[in-house]
């Protein structure tokens, strides 16, 4: 699945549920605080295997909310890489 269907059917959920009734802030800590729960399955020697389930929360989070802003998620994504490419190192 390509990542702008992934964020189109993400977001018709959410809006489903009711959930679009917050702000972009909001919905900014609500990915942030998906990071945190990525966070907690690291603690030990290797991540546990919810960690991919917690990285896969804060992606459907960012998709929905890029794709609520209007945001064609591939195509910023790419142009990123794009310019990350020509950026090298940059002293590391």
């Amino acid at each position: 699945m390509q990542i702008d269907e992934i964020a189109a059917r993400q977001y018709d959920w959410v809006e489903r549920m009711g959930w679009h009734n917050k702000t972009v802030l909001e919905a900014l800590a609500l990915i942030a605080s998906e990071v945190g729960e990525a966070v907690n399955e690291c603690r030990g020697e290797a991540p546990t295997p919810e960690f991919g389930t917690e990285l896969a929360d804060i992606v459907l989070r960012v998709a929905d909310l890029a794709q609520w802003q209007g945001i064609d998620l591939a195509a910023v994504i790419a142009a990123k890489m794009a310019v990350n490419e020509v950026r090298g190192t940059r002293g590391r």
